[in-house]
């Protein structure tokens, strides 16, 4: 049903995503309202992560909860991302 959309928002669940999945899309919402999409093999991906104008960062993910949006903590996605290119 269209009208779940309030339930499908995860929030405080960015662990659960798995962000290894390369067929994750990732949605970035600018400070000033605009807004890209991505995945996070390509490089303007982590050019937008990095950037001080990021305000949100969504991550679509289909898993255990249906196709839903996660919103993504920034600093720990950094970080995740980080270890997961061995960059720690």
């Amino acid at each position: 049903m269209m009208n779940d959309r309030l339930e499908r928002v995860q929030i405080g669940r960015e662990k659960d995503v798995p962000i290894e999945e390369l067929s994750n899309w990732y949605l970035i919402i600018k400070d000033n309202g605009d807004w890209d999409a991505g995945q996070c093999n390509e490089n303007e991906f982590f050019v937008h992560l990095e950037d001080s104008h990021t305000k949100h960062i969504f991550c679509v993910w289909h898993g255990q909860w249906k196709t839903n949006l996660f919103l993504m903590d920034k600093d720990k996605l950094i970080k995740r991302f980080e270890k997961l290119r061995g960059e720690e």
